[in-house]
């Protein structure tokens, strides 16, 4: 792995923190309407995505962080075993979702849960679900990774 892909991910990581921290200091308790279509406030997520396993077992935690570990392990090892092949969509990618993964699972591990705060609606048609900037890595990335799949005229 070269130092550009330790550095873009490093570089995702350190946003998502920062936008976690910065985020804690402006909400605190109450919540803030940014528009009509996006509200900040904090929530504490113990699960994975749409909180699905979210609890207050102690073990049901340390297995969600665990799986969550091996996940990001299996997807780093593909990257740095096959980055060198990848176009430019697959290697934005897999920046993109390491780097949304470990800001998530960093803060998972200081945590023990991880800070969403963004809430998308229109009128009363609220998004299933509250996240942050890293799910926001992780969806853009998994969305290019489909289409470069999909686009990629070798593979078809």
């Amino acid at each position: 792995m070269n130092r550009l892909s330790i550095t873009s991910i490093s570089f995702l990581v350190l946003i998502d923190y920062i936008s976690k921290l910065y985020i804690k200091e402006l909400v605190m308790e109450n919540s803030i309407i940014v528009n009509n279509y996006i509200i900040l406030e904090i929530y504490y997520n113990k699960g994975v995505a749409f909180s699905f396993l979210d609890s207050s077992s102690l073990f049901i935690n340390y297995s969600v962080t665990f799986i969550v570990a091996v996940i990001i392990l299996v997807i780093f090892s593909l990257f740095i075993k096959n980055y060198k092949n990848y176009n430019t969509f697959e290697y934005s990618s897999y920046i993109l979702i390491l780097g949304g993964a470990l800001g998530n699972f960093l803060d998972r591990l200081l945590n023990n849960s991880v800070l969403d705060f963004i809430i998308i609606h229109y009128d009363n048609i609220y998004f299933p679900g509250i996240f942050n900037l890293a799910d926001m890595f992780i969806t853009i990335g998994a969305l290019l990774l489909f289409l470069s799949y999909f686009t990629n005229k070798e593979r078809i």
